[in-house]
């Protein structure tokens, strides 16, 4: 029987967030899912954990990472999935609770959009800062200029639609996801729902390498979009994000 939602988890070094990112899936009210946990090649026991996980649940399946880079591996498990929504969620990173994948399937199932985009929380200790929008269809340009307008791990995709608009493009080391969601967006359309979906451990790749997340953005923007207008309107939103960023780093100095 081909499951409804296939889940997409990257790891490395990291066994102790695979479990935690497993557990979270396993109490899940919804059981109608496959976990692909694609390992890259790891020096703590990472791997010795997913193959266990593999051993005692059938809707597990590991794959041995073949290439290289995080995006490449997100691109080796939309190749090996089969259900009929992809859902991504990192080693570490959980759903919000027990009944969130239930309601993004059953969501998703009714809107014909290639993307239904939650909010996410930001664990950092005993806190966690919350984004979130409101409900609604949501337009290329929204989400191209909107700041922190979403996750992966807070999203689920239409299969079809990813492998249509080609996956991710590795040519962008940190925001592929971001040219992802919006060409799913052009192809199909997307929607926003107000409930938070994901929570998320902080100092990921993208925040270590902020200002080239803004570079990529931009040129995603241009590319995407086009127009002199949109140009302009891209160059101004990058420079105001990394001043802002700048000024937050002097002052916390």
């Amino acid at each position: 029987e081909v499951p409804r939602v296939s889940v997409i988890t990257v790891v490395k070094d990291d066994a102790l967030g695979l479990k935690r990112t497993r557990n979270s899936l396993s109490d899940q009210t919804f059981n109608d899912w496959e976990l692909l946990v694609v390992v890259a090649p790891s020096s703590d026991s990472t791997l010795d954990v997913a193959t266990e996980f593999q051993t005692i649940d059938p809707r597990i399946n590991l794959l041995k990472q073949t290439s290289t880079g995080i995006y490449q591996a997100m691109n080796e498990g939309i190749a090996a999935a089969v259900g009929d929504f992809i859902w991504f969620m990192n080693a570490g990173d959980i759903f919000t609770n027990h009944e969130t994948l239930a309601h993004a399937v059953e969501k998703i199932s009714k809107i014909s959009s290639g993307v239904l985009i939650g909010g996410y929380g930001i664990l950092n200790g005993n806190t966690k800062q919350v984004y979130s929008y409101p409900a609604g269809e949501i337009s290329l340009k929204d989400f191209a200029f909107s700041r922190r307008g979403g996750c992966h791990q807070a999203m689920i995709f239409q299969s079809s639609v990813l492998r249509d608009v080609g996956s991710f493009e590795t040519k962008y080391s940190l925001a592929s996801d971001f040219d992802l969601v919006l060409r799913v967006i052009k192809r199909s359309g997307g929607q926003r729902d107000s409930r938070i979906y994901a929570s998320i451990e902080p100092g990921g790749r993208a925040d270590q390498g902020i200002f080239l997340v803004h570079k990529e953005k931009h040129l995603i923007r241009r590319d995407l979009l086009g127009g002199l207008t949109v140009l302009f309107a891209s160059l101004v939103w990058t420079g105001l994000a990394r001043t802002k960023i700048l000024l937050r780093r002097i002052w916390n100095c």
